[in-house]
């Protein structure tokens, strides 16, 4: 393995370690360490996916171990809504930021095409 390689492993061990559980594959190779995503989806809709290095800031400023138990904070989508994972699953769920969590929260799927299909369906 190159420095580089052990460098971003120990990164990655290090965010997973604040967060309190193993972040799921496609998230990793999808968002790098510094890198964040936008989604746009017709009628204005869109997905924006946080990059590695912001999750956990992220989390901590919205209180998510207290206000969104068993998840982590991803990503937003529309007003009101934030992307989630189920830290004992790696399930992806969508949560409001005001709600009760975790009756409020909705279950998308397992994998990035998962949430997007859910993100593209007629509301």
């Amino acid at each position: 393995m190159s420095n580089e390689s052990n460098i971003i492993t120990e990164q990655l061990q290090i965010i997973q370690s604040k967060l309190g559980f193993k972040i799921p594959q496609w998230y990793t190779s999808l968002m790098g360490q510094t890198h964040e995503k936008i989604f746009e989806f017709e009628e204005g809709k869109y997905l924006h996916l946080w990059s590695l290095a912001e999750i956990v800031e992220i989390n901590q400023g919205y209180n998510a171990n207290a206000d969104f138990p068993g998840f982590a904070l991803i990503g937003t989508y529309e007003i009101g809504e934030a992307c989630a994972l189920d830290k004992e699953t790696g399930n992806i769920y969508t949560v409001p930021f005001v709600g009760d969590i975790p009756d409020d929260a909705t279950y998308v799927g397992q994998t990035l095409d998962d949430l997007l299909a859910y993100l593209q369906e007629p509301w």
